[in-house]
């Protein structure tokens, strides 16, 4: 099974394209064509990543890719839809690996200083002006918290954790006995 922490999320699959089976894949703000390689990607299903052979590729704008995969078909690709879309971290171009992006923590456990182990950073979520971290917690239940520094204490990356000092009633659990240091 790929492992989340050695890719990297760089984009979305927004619709479907012409009559060719192609993806439109909107790329974050911070990637490109040239980040992408040109042999496999990863779609997020399930919370696993599944490897897709890339059989072409262009640009369509600055902000959207055309990609067609090996043997998905239209009626199998409405199921991929918003899925988030990976690539190893070593596809990254160089000029991008220099540069940190909240992309980087996708796998980092999250923790709270009051609440203690919160769940697992799963995907970043791209809202116009307000991005969020998409958190799983151990008992499935998710969470979004806001990418601000304001609440982010330290990062841990030797640990891949993260701990941030959250406002009252941004999470809240059903069970405070559930909480509990990892």
């Amino acid at each position: 099974m790929i492992n989340k922490k050695n890719c990297r999320q760089i984009g979305l699959f927004v619709k479907m394209h012409g009559t060719k089976n192609e993806f439109v894949l909107r790329l974050f703000d911070t990637y490109s064509i040239e980040d992408l390689p040109d042999d496999f990607l990863f779609i997020d299903i399930d919370g696993g990543l599944v490897p897709f052979k890339i059989e072409s590729i262009r640009e369509k704008n600055d902000q959207d890719l055309l990609i067609k995969l090996s043997g998905v078909e239209k009626d199998e690709a409405e199921r991929y839809m918003d899925a988030p879309i990976y690539v190893d971290n070593k596809a990254i171009s160089e000029t991008n690996d220099t540069e940190f992006t909240s992309y980087q923590l996708i796998g980092y456990k999250v923790f709270d200083d009051k609440l203690g182990f919160i769940g697992t950073i799963d995907a970043i979520n791209e809202i116009t002006n307000n991005p969020l971290f998409e958190i799983t917690a151990e008992n499935g239940e998710e969470y979004m918290i806001p990418i601000t520094e304001d609440f982010i204490l330290g990062i841990d990356d030797e640990n891949q954790h993260i701990l941030f000092d959250l406002p009252d009633g941004l999470i809240e659990f059903d069970d405070a006995e559930e909480i509990r240091e990892e």
